[in-house]
């Protein structure tokens, strides 16, 4: 893959994922305030702590989608374990897009471009998502 290429996937993730990053840094630092909402018995707390950890393993997943888009030829996170952050990520995501949709509209294109860049992601490593031993890319003359 080319320079540019691969500056083109970076930016491409930067820009998709900084709304949705700036959301997950404030969860994970309000967290002990979550968890200690966890003991007052009020199940949206609950909520919010899946959302936060679903977060987190989904901007992980992103990551090594995105790690194994630029270099294809290092170990990465299995197949099936990328499966389980990419999902949990979505669904974080997709709730979270729910309740900012539900409040402002205009925001919601911010919020909903980490789920069009995983999109992108998970197209581009299909084969390595379905089980595929090889990770190498198809050379077309």
């Amino acid at each position: 893959m080319n320079k540019l290429k691969r500056f083109a996937y970076i930016i491409e993730f930067m820009i998709g994922f900084a709304p949705s990053l700036l959301l997950l840094t404030l969860g994970v630092v309000f967290s002990p305030v979550i968890f200690v909402g966890l003991f007052s018995g009020d199940l949206i707390v609950l909520l919010y702590a899946a959302l936060v950890f679903f977060g987190l393993c989904g901007f992980w997943g992103a990551i090594s989608l995105l790690v194994l888009t630029l270099h294809p030829e290092q170990e990465n996170t299995k197949p099936k374990r990328l499966k389980v952050y990419v999902a949990l990520g979505v669904i974080s995501s997709a709730i979270a897009s729910y309740s900012v949709g539900g409040t402002n509209v205009y925001l919601l294109p911010f919020i909903i471009a980490p789920l069009f860049v995983t999109l992108h992601l998970v197209y581009v490593q299909r084969r390595y998502l379905s089980g595929s031993t090889a990770n190498k890319p198809i050379k077309r003359d």
